[in-house]
């Protein structure tokens, strides 16, 4: 895969599955951006910036870094960058970001499932 392809699947999408969370992406260079998570209920924005790397020919990874939050996985808390592949981030941001109101910090964590 390209990294054009892998922008513009990243890119097409503009909502979290539920639809609470709306995104709009920035670019910074040619293979990073940052994207803008707005909660369409609170109206919290909160920014996550990411880069497209290829350490593997045919592969694309996205190595990700969280501005001001953190994100909770089932076994890993407190998560403020990570390497994922390009299918495993898609499926991250359509499917996994969710906000819990019932948190110590839900202006600070966010809860990703799969």
């Amino acid at each position: 895969m390209t990294f054009n392809k892998a922008k513009t699947l990243l890119t097409a999408i503009e909502y979290n599955l539920d639809g609470r969370m709306k995104y709009t992406y920035d670019l910074i260079d040619s293979n990073s951006f940052k994207l803008r998570m707005e909660d369409c209920v609170s109206g919290k924005v909160r920014y996550l910036s990411f880069e497209l790397r290829s350490p593997k020919r045919g592969f694309i990874e996205v190595g990700f870094t969280c501005h001001d939050f953190r994100l909770n996985f089932p076994l890993i808390k407190n998560v403020e960058s990570m390497t994922f592949n390009l299918y495993d981030f898609i499926k991250l941001i359509e499917y996994g970001i969710k906000i819990d109101e019932n948190e110590l910090h839900p202006e600070q964590d966010l809860n990703v499932e799969f």
